[in-house]
């Protein structure tokens, strides 16, 4: 067993400049890897490869960067080169990573969505390894020194990405580690980003995340832009333990909770669309907020459709930037509209979502996943709130597929740019749907744990179930998207909701005779 500090013997063992198969087809076929192996502080043992002369030398080369006491696997190169043919297009690939302890256990397996610009921000998911083409290096140069720490790696992705270079993954274990998971402290992370955000001329900020390894990414907002908060409701009234409806409407409660917000009231339109015709419930409010009311009832026998009137109001608000709620929601935390306009006003991105909590304190919503289940679904529905997921992914925020629409940051010029929601989804999956709309158009779909509501969930609404017809609908409409969520990995399960890694993510590891478990 070696030291958990020693270099890895297997970098010695692989023919790093030749092909595995010396009679492989293809464009890489034949393409050198050269190895950066990097130190405990992730600097490079030796930078010469990296200089100018030896990169300009190393043309149609690539670099595959990664901590000398990490073990890469059996079948790195023939993995590499394959990523490298398949997409010409990327600059850089990473791979998944795992940490192996002292007795050859797994202790955990980093699975890696594809390109995640949300993710990247809160936290280092890329970390190791990089493979970087020679013309990717050509046109960033790595920078080492106390300026970066640890950071130089991260700061150097970032670059890449303002250089207009492509990040990928390659959906594979490539490492295993017999260190803690090698990725950029916190603190250089934070100097490296406020560094970037000021040179990109971005009115972004970074405070400490919700765990000890995340960032939160703030926008500075300077002259509060207006807001309008659009709000379903049938006046319905949540139940006592007995199922007794109680006294005060859920539209109440949340006009109530909504007095908690730190954003300022005077730039707050409140627009709600009551299906009922009484308006007694909202006499005598003395809102520090602007409250609009539209008659929604319907003729008798409509059928309720809320994609129809989540568009009609949506429609009649007097501002770009709208916030879609439902009304069971009650404010938890009191920056939730900055929290959801940081990336909101991104006009890059197309929707923003919050975290909710059942009243129990269980996860109803924090990012929705294609896949699981053959459909898209709430990871960690009704776990605990308090329960630690995957990566920490509930606690950071990130890029999904897809968000609820039960609180939903956009503008409306986006909403119109593809005709708002698809009526023909009257209950179910239009939330999905618009999310995936948007997408197709190159939008961002993100999640935002720093807005958190509690939701009772559905009391907008008096029907449980979509019917089959909407289901098959959805289905056939996106079952590519199903197939690989680009927010998820191959490498997790789909067969349940506790997002955890396939038993075949480490194989090489723990099987005997190969890889890490070999070089033990």
């Amino acid at each position: 067993m070696r030291s958990h500090s020693a270099p890895s013997p297997a970098w010695e063992a692989i023919a790093w400049g030749t092909p595995a198969d010396p009679k492989a087809a293809g464009p890489n076929a034949n393409t050198p890897v050269v190895p950066i192996l990097l130190d405990a502080d992730l600097q490079p043992f030796d930078t010469r490869p990296l200089a100018a002369d030896s990169i300009e030398r190393a043309d149609g080369a690539v670099f595959l960067v990664a901590p000398a006491t990490a073990t890469p696997c059996p079948d790195v190169l023939e993995r590499i080169r394959a990523a490298l043919s398949a997409r010409p297009d990327v600059g850089i690939f990473y791979g998944d990573d795992a940490v192996v302890d002292a007795e050859g256990l797994v202790t955990s397996v980093h699975c890696k969505p594809a390109f995640n610009p949300g993710l990247l921000m809160a936290d280092d998911y890329i970390g190791f390894p990089l493979i970087i083409r020679a013309s990717a290096l050509a046109a960033v140069t790595p920078t080492f020194g106390r300026r970066e720490g640890n950071a130089a790696w991260f700061a150097f992705c970032l670059e890449a990405l303002s250089a207009g270079i492509g990040l990928d993954r390659i959906p594979h274990t490539l490492l295993a580690s017999p260190l803690a998971r090698p990725k950029a402290g916190r603190k250089a992370r934070a100097r490296v980003l406020e560094r970037w955000f000021r040179a990109a001329g971005q009115p972004l900020t970074t405070a400490a995340g919700l765990t000890p390894d995340t960032l939160e990414i703030r926008r500075t907002l300077g002259d509060p832009p207006p807001v309008t908060l659009v709000i379903p409701t049938a006046q319905s009234r949540p139940k006592d333990g007995d199922g007794v409806p109680t006294d005060r409407p859920h539209i109440v409660q949340l006009l109530d909770s909504l007095g908690r917000s730190t954003y300022p009231a005077n730039r707050i339109t409140v627009l709600i669309g009551d299906d009922r015709e009484d308006d007694a419930i909202y006499r005598g409010r003395a809102d520090r907020f602007t409250v609009k009311r539209i008659d929604t009832r319907r003729p008798a026998g409509e059928p309720f459709n809320y994609a129809a009137k989540m568009n009609r109001l949506w429609r009649a608000a007097e501002t770009d930037l709208v916030i879609l709620m439902n009304d069971d929601l009650v404010v938890r935390r009191r920056g939730w509209i900055e929290a959801l306009l940081t990336f909101a006003m991104d006009h890059g991105v197309g929707g923003v979502g919050g975290r909710l909590l059942f009243p129990d304190g269980t996860i109803q919503h924090a990012g929705m996943t294609g896949g699981i289940f053959g459909v898209f679904a709430h990871p960690w529905y009704k776990r605990p709130a308090a329960e630690r997921t995957y990566a920490d992914w509930a606690l950071t925020q990130r890029d999904c597929a897809a968000v609820t629409g039960a609180l939903f940051a956009t503008r409306k010029a986006v909403l119109e740019a593809v005709n708002g929601f698809d009526e023909g989804f009257a209950l179910d999956f239009n939330d999905v749907d618009l999310c995936l709309k948007l997408r197709l158009l190159g939008y961002r779909i993100v999640y935002t744990p720093f807005a958190e509501m509690a939701h009772h969930e559905s009391a907008s609404r008096t029907t449980s179930f979509a019917p089959g017809s909407q289901t098959a609908r959805f289905l056939r409409r996106w079952h590519d998207v199903l197939a690989e969520d680009p927010s998820y990995s191959p490498q997790l399960r789909t067969d349940t909701d506790v997002v955890a890694p396939r038993t075949d993510a480490t194989r090489w590891i723990t099987e005997p005779g190969t890889g890490a478990a070999a070089a033990r």
